[in-house]
C-alpha cells in the first residue's frame, strides 16, 4: 500500500454525539425563529440552519479523516518520496485536488480492506482514475484512492472474444494484450491513456451509430462496496434486481461503488479504410449525412467555426487484417498541407508584433495550431484565419489511409483545452430526425452572431444507445442514434494565469449559447465534462446558479431517485462521494 498524506496535518476538531446535538438544537431554535419572524425568515433559515450542518459536516470530515489517518499509520505502508507533493491536476491544470489521504493499494484485497476501514470511520476515499477528466470528476479533499497499480490483465478468453482486467488497467495497455490474440475493442476514445475504470463509469464514447458508449461492453463485473463487501454483478444474471443494479453501476460514476473488475466483449482484430473529405456546409444534405452512417461503422466529423467547411472521416472495416501504419493525423508527415499553418505563423508574428524565434521544422499540426492561437487566443478576427488555415490543411490531407483500427481510431485532441460536450437523440438509422444537423447549424451561426473567438473543430461523434441507467445515451429504444458534439477553447503554454481566467471567462460564454441550444434537442453533457466552474468564477451567486443549472439538467434527464436509492444503499456513509457528485444528486441543495 502507497499513502500520501498531508506534510502538516490540520487542526482536528473532535466531536461526540453531545456536541452534535448541542449544534443541531441551535440551528432547529433559529431556523424555528426565522420562520416565525416572516419577511426575511427564509433567507435566516438557510443563514444559519444550513450554515450549522455546514460546520456539522465539517468537523465530523476532520474526526473521520483524523481516524482513518490513524488506521493507515498502522499499516505497512511504502511512503511517498518527499519530492511528491499531495496534489494533483488533470491534463489540463483546470482541476486539482489536495486530498486528506491518497492512497495506491498493490492488490485488490489491500482495497477491500480500506473500503472497509473507511466504511467503518466514515472516511472519504473517491475512487480515481489517471485523474484526466476535463471536469476533475473524481477529486475528493476527504480523500482518494486510486486503482493504478491493480492493473493485471486477469484473463482472455479467445473463445468466447472476451477480456478480463482490473480496473487499473490502461486502455493502450488492454488494446496490446486483446493484439497478441487477434482481438480488439469494438470502440474506444480519442486517447487511450484512461485507466479501465475511470473510462467506462463515466460513459465514455467513440463513434460509430451501431456502436454503444464504452461501458456497454461489459459483461460483468465485481464491484468493492462499502456495505456488502465485495459483490459480483452480471448483465445476465437470473434475478432481475441483480440486473437492474448491474445496469445502474456499469456507469455508476463512481458513487455505486468500487469496480475493481471487468470482463468485456471484444470483437476480432481488424484493418480499417478511411476516408477523409472536406465538404462545404451545404453539400453536407440530410441523404448524404444519413447514408453516411449507414454504410460506415465509424463517422466523425470535424466543423470549422466561422467557415463553411466540415472535415468527415469515416471507416469501414477492411476483409484482410493487414494495413500499413499510420501517422496521428493523415498530414502531419505532408509539408504541403502544413504550409498554411507555417505560413499564418509567420505572417502572424509580424502583424501581432510577436517574438519570431520559433523553429517550426518537423512541428505537427496541433502544435502548430497551438502556437497560432497562443498569438491571440480571444481575437476574433486571428482565430477566425486560423480556422481558415486549419481548413486548408485538411483540404491538403483529404485522401484514404488504411491501418489497423488501433492505430486510426485515436486522434490527437491538442494542448491544455476547455471541453464541453453534449450527447442527444437523433432518430433512428432508418427514421433519422436530423436534429445532429440542425443542431451544429444553430451553434455556428449564434457563433457568429455573437462574434465569439471559437477555434476549430466543432467536433461531432455518434453512438447507439446504451442499456446502463446513467449513461448520456440511454434509451429504452435499442435503435436510438444518439449524436455527441464537442466544443472547445484551448490554454495555450504561452498564457498566464490572468489570460487563462479570461478564455475561461470566454469559454463559459460559448458553454452557455450551446446548453441553450442543447435543452431544445434534449443535450446533456458528457459526465467527465459537466462542470460547475467552481474555482473560476470568483462569484458565489453565479456559483449557485450554474450548480442549480447542472442539477435541473440531471433531474431532466435521469432518475436521480432510483439513483441515490441505490448509492444510499451500497454507500450508506458517502465515503464514495465528493463534492460534484454530491451537488449533483443531494436531495436538496444546501446554500450557506
Amino acid at each position: 500500500m502507497r499513502v500520501i498524506s498531508p506534510a502538516s496535518a490540520r487542526r482536528v476538531y473532535p466531536l461526540y454525539d453531545s456536541d452534535i446535538q448541542m449544534s443541531l438544537k441551535r440551528g432547529f431554535i433559529v431556523g424555528v425563529g426565522a420562520l416565525l419572524g416572516g419577511g426575511g425568515g427564509f433567507w435566516l433559515q438557510n443563514k444559519f440552519i444550513n450554515k450549522h450542518r455546514h460546520e456539522i459536516d465539517n468537523y465530523i470530515e476532520e474526526e473521520s479523516s483524523r481516524r482513518f489517518r490513524s488506521y493507515l499509520a498502522g499499516l505497512n505502508a511504502k511512503p511517498i518520496e518527499s519530492e511528491h507533493v499531495n496534489t494533483i491536476a488533470n491534463y489540463s491544470g483546470t482541476h486539482s485536488s489536495n486530498p486528506n489521504h491518497y492512497l495506491e493499494p498493490e492488490n485488490l484485497n489491500e482495497l477491500e480492506k480500506v473500503v472497509a476501514e473507511a466504511n467503518k470511520l466514515g472516511a472519504k476515499i473517491r475512487p480515481v482514475g489517471r485523474f484526466l477528466s476535463p471536469n476533475g470528476i473524481a477529486g475528493c479533499k476527504g480523500g482518494m484512492v486510486s486503482l493504478g497499480l491493480c492493473d493485471r490483465i486477469v484473463n482472455i478468453d479467445t473463445q468466447k472474444k472476451q477480456i478480463t482486467v482490473e480496473a487499473g488497467a490502461v486502455v493502450a495497455d488492454v488494446l496490446g494484450a486483446l493484439e497478441k490474440h487477434g482481438l480488439t475493442l469494438q470502440n474506444f476514445s480519442s486517447i487511450k491513456e484512461q485507466q479501465m475504470g475511470g473510462w467506462t463509469q463515466v460513459g465514455a464514447h467513440g463513434t460509430g451509430a451501431r456502436l454503444s458508449t464504452v461501458e456497454d461492453m461489459i459483461t460483468s463485473l465485481k464491484l468493492i462496496t462499502p456495505h456488502f463487501g465485495t459483490v459480483t454483478l452480471e448483465n445476465d444474471a437470473s434475478r432481475k434486481e441483480e440486473r437492474e443494479l448491474f445496469r445502474m453501476v456499469r456507469c455508476g460514476l463512481g458513487s455505486l461503488g468500487i469496480v475493481s473488475e471487468m470482463t468485456l466483449q471484444c470483437i476480432d482484430s481488424h484493418t480499417l479504410k478511411e476516408y477523409t473529405t472536406v465538404m462545404a456546409a451545404k453539400e453536407l444534405t440530410n441523404e448524404i449525412h444519413a447514408g453516411f452512417l449507414r454504410n460506415f461503422r465509424h463517422v466523425r466529423y470535424m466543423w470549422i467555426p466561422h467557415t463553411n467547411q466540415v472535415v468527415v472521416v469515416r471507416s469501414n472495416p477492411l476483409d484482410n487484417d493487414e494495413g500499413k501504419h499510420v501517422s496521428d493525423n493523415p498530414g502531419d508527415d505532408n509539408q504541403v498541407a502544413l504550409r498554411p499553418m507555417q505560413n499564418l505563423l509567420e505572417q502572424s508574428t509580424v502583424r501581432l508584433k510577436k517574438s519570431a524565434e520559433i523553429d517550426i521544422t518537423g512541428m505537427s499540426f496541433s502544435k502548430l495550431r497551438d502556437l497560432l492561437i497562443d498569438l491571440a487566443p480571444l481575437d476574433t478576427s486571428h482565430i477566425k484565419k486560423v480556422n481558415a488555415a486549419e481548413a486548408e490543411f485538411w483540404k491538403k490531407s483529404e485522401g484514404v489511409r488504411e491501418g489497423k483500427s488501433n492505430d486510426l481510431l485515436g486522434f490527437d485532441c491538442g494542448g491544455q483545452q476547455w471541453v464541453l460536450e453534449m450527447a442527444f437523440p437523433t432518430g433512428t438509422l432508418e427514421n433519422p430526425k436530423y436534429a445532429d444537423l440542425r443542431f451544429v447549424a444553430e451553434l455556428k451561426s449564434k457563433l457568429e452572431e455573437y462574434n465569439v473567438p471559437a477555434p476549430a473543430p466543432i467536433e461531432q461523434r455518434w453512438t447507439s444507445s446504451s442499456s446502463s441507467y446513467m449513461s448520456p445515451a440511454y434509451s429504452t429504444d435499442e435503435n436510438a442514434v444518439f449524436s455527441w458534439v464537442g466544443i472547445i477553447m484551448y490554454l495555450p503554454p504561452g498564457q498566464d494565469e490572468d489570460s487563462r481566467q479570461k478564455i475561461t471567462e470566454q469559454f463559459r460564454r460559448y458553454g452557455d449559447i450551446m446548453e441553450e441550444i442543447g435543452e431544445k434537442y434534449g443535450a446533456f453533457p458528457h459526465w467527465a465534462k459537466m462542470d460547475f466552474y467552481s474555482d473560476t468564477i470568483g462569484d458565489r451567486r453565479l456559483e449557485q446558479l450554474r450548480i442549480e443549472k447542472c442539477r435541473k439538467q440531471v433531474r431532466s434527464r435521469f432518475d436521480v431517485e432510483r439513483f441515490n436509492k441505490c448509492r444510499k444503499l451500497v454507500d450508506p456513509n458517502s465515503i464514495l462521494m465528493n463534492h460534484f457528485i454530491e451537488k449533483l444528486f443531494h436531495d436538496s441543495l444546501t446554500t450557506i
